[in-house]
């Protein structure tokens, strides 16, 4: 249950020195470490019992056939011989006494023995529920004291992390002097000039706030201010425009410069001639009224150029200078030119009439009457910006920081040269762009960007771009090639030769006969065997890896971004961080809050923590400094997985088994 803290009136408890935006929420639960001792399990039951248990009833009804068997088998053995005992005769009683008493013991013992076979399964079952018992016992004991052990723990890390502060301020980066914010919604936008802009009263001092939108969102910071016993002005404009005169003491060629540039600052492409042309004529003009410079008397000097009745705001030789500037035909040829520019000055008339000293508040807002787009307000932006650029430029009271409210439609050239004298000042300028196009994507970047609810896509992924993308190598490709060659060569060589020959003769004599023949026969057989086996295997590994780029933070996100919600792309080191900060001015309220930024403590390794994180999610890394030579990474290295075997080597590769096969001999049978 979230504890509120009771306020009667939060507002002054913005007003605590130390910049900040808003806050950025650190669950502190991401630092509870779970309790290192495993929980104890339950002791198993010796397998010996269960053993017992199977012999027990493996051998029941051969244990209880034994036992009767043998006991019965003795019994009558010894009977018996009892039997043959008393008929023998004699005095032998005794003898066929003690045969009957052992018969009877003997089936008795058998009896015995069948029956503690019959009960052996049952104590073996016993035994084992004893065990199991015993074994819950002690489970349920060392469980509870490891549970006291673990709620012991549990109860000091909750101890701990209730001291860490859960919201903590964000702060813009002291290096840097503007403050961009991008889209958002006008309530989102009042709730960060009463959080920012109190913190920005309590800690630079007078503050100069210019609100452009016509729904004076300033309100609840000014009471803040009342509330803080802080002099507070309010000048609405077009209303009021007699109590500022955003002109009062330039010289003339300041005054020149300055209305020129109110008139052609939004203009497409303008011709150089007609400024040169209004800056000429005006000029002149001004020459002739200085040194009381005001718009009453410019704008009397016009009307006397185009031939009106005489100015009361002009004196008799002033309107004579100025009919003797220009002769009649060439006043007549320039009158729509002079008109043109008295229709530009005309809604400022008033303009200084019932001035006062702005500077003396150290709360100073000018309001917007409305927030319509027509000639008098544009001129009168132009013109405050200018005047803006003067007070921060020559005022001698320092000025804490500057805030424009609705600053799209304030060219780019005006809000650099504003940026620039701010900068070199140290005074905080901050800027709200209620979106990001035309001139604020001209000056977006020149100082810490905070980025609210941006619902337009395109400028959601205009936004998105420039927060960047990070890139990873992701597996794009796998290639694998094994391939092999067996050749079996298994060849028979047969050979056979067979010669026959003989011999015959006769030979007589005077005293014999006799008569010889031979013959010789020779027969020769061999056979040989050839085998051969050569065997191949090759293998290839491929895979390539693919750069990716994505959005670090989506446009999706931006267009979805609560009302109280915003990004602030920070510089941090030589790097950038993006922060997801609240604006709720009601956080205030809340405990454990931090008005100044706290450095986090780093988080418990995942594998200890309760809540496994790496980061606090409410802040990324955008990008990091990275050396000049940076060590270089194979694709393997950076593509994160790899499937399971591929990309390396194979260990093993099956071999095909070759089986030496009995040779047949040259008839097909076995040799």
């Amino acid at each position: 249950m979230t504890e509120v803290a009771s306020y009667s009136d939060p507002l002054p408890k913005l007003a605590t020195p130390g910049e900040r935006l808003g806050w950025i929420f650190n669950d502190r639960h991401l630092y509870l470490r779970r309790y290192p001792e495993p929980p104890p399990q339950p002791r198993q039951v010796s397998t010996h019992l269960h053993e017992r248990l199977a012999r027990a009833q493996q051998w029941t009804t051969r244990g209880v056939l034994w036992s009767l068997g043998v006991g019965t088998g003795l019994a009558v053995l010894f009977f018996c011989c009892g039997g043959l005992t008393s008929m023998s005769g004699g005095s032998n009683d005794g003898g066929s006494l003690v045969f009957t008493l052992l018969a009877f013991l003997a089936f008795v013992a058998g009896v015995g023995g069948a029956v503690l076979a019959g009960l052996a399964p049952s104590m073996a079952r016993k035994a084992i529920d004893n065990a199991r018992q015993q074994a819950q016992h002690e489970y349920h004991q060392a469980y509870a004291a490891w549970d006291a052990r673990r709620q012991w723990h549990d109860q000091q890390e909750k101890a701990k992390v209730d001291t860490l502060y859960e919201w903590s301020a964000a702060t813009p980066a002291a290096s840097t002097r503007r403050v961009d914010i991008i889209g958002g919604t006008t309530y989102g936008w009042e709730a960060v000039l009463t959080v920012f802009g109190g913190s920005l009263l309590a800690t630079r001092g007078p503050m100069t706030l210019v609100d452009f939108t016509g729904e004076a969102l300033c309100g609840e910071l000014m009471g803040l201010g009342v509330s803080t016993d802080r002099s507070v002005q309010e000048c609405r404009l077009p209303s009021q425009l007699a109590q500022l005169d955003l002109v009062g003491g330039l010289a003339p060629n300041e005054l020149v410069d300055c209305l020129v540039e109110a008139m052609y600052g939004d203009a497409q492409g303008p011709s150089r001639a007609e400024r040169s042309q209004d800056s000429m004529l005006l000029r002149e003009v001004c020459d002739v009224l200085a040194p009381n410079l005001s718009m009453a008397r410019l704008l009397a000097a016009l009307r006397v150029l185009t031939d009106r009745p005489v100015q009361a705001a002009l004196t008799p030789e002033e309107s004579e200078r100025l009919l003797d500037l220009q002769p009649d035909d060439s006043r007549r040829q320039m009158y729509q030119h002079l008109r043109r520019i008295e229709a530009f000055l005309h809604p400022l008339e008033a303009m200084g009439a019932e001035a006062g000293d702005l500077g003396s508040a150290e709360l100073t807002c000018l309001v917007a009457d409305s927030d319509g787009r027509n000639a008098q307000s544009e001129l009168l932006k132009d013109l405050l910006v200018q005047w803006l650029a003067r007070r921060v430029l020559r005022d001698a009271a320092p000025l804490g920081s500057l805030v424009i409210i609705g600053a799209d439609e304030v060219h780019h050239r005006a809000i650099e040269k504003l940026s620039t004298l701010c900068e070199r000042r140290g005074i905080r300028l901050v800027l709200f762009f209620g979106h990001l196009r035309e001139e604020s994507l001209h000056t977006i970047g020149g100082g810490e960007v905070a980025l609210m609810r941006l619902g337009n896509h395109q400028e959601a992924a205009q936004a998105a771009d420039f927060i960047g993308k990070g890139h990873r190598f992701v597996l794009s490709q796998l290639t694998r090639t094994l391939g092999g060659n067996d050749t079996h060569t298994l060849a028979d060589t047969y050979g056979e030769s067979e010669s026959q020959g003989g011999s015959s003769g006769t030979s007589r004599s005077f005293m014999a006969f006799s008569s010889q023949r031979g013959s010789n026969w020779n027969k020769t057989r061999n056979w040989s065997q050839t085998e051969s086996l050569a065997q191949g295997t090759n293998w290839s590994d491929a895979q390539a890896a693919q750069r990716v780029y994505e959005y670090t933070v989506e446009p999706r996100v931006l267009q979805d971004l609560p009302e109280y919600a915003m990004l602030l792309v920070k510089a941090e080191g030589r790097g950038s961080v993006v922060q997801a900060v609240e604006v709720d001015p009601a956080i205030v309220t809340l405990p454990r809050v931090s008005m100044t930024p706290v450095d986090l403590q780093p988080l418990p390794d995942p594998t200890e923590a309760v809540i496994p994180a790496s980061r606090q999610p409410s802040q990324v890394t955008v990008s990091q400094p990275q050396p000049l030579a940076a060590a270089e990474t194979t694709p393997q290295q950076v593509a994160g997985s790899v499937l399971p075997g591929w990309g390396a080597a194979p260990t093993h590769q099956p071999q095909p088994e070759y089986r030496q096969q009995p040779y047949q001999g040259p008839w097909g049978g076995p040799r």
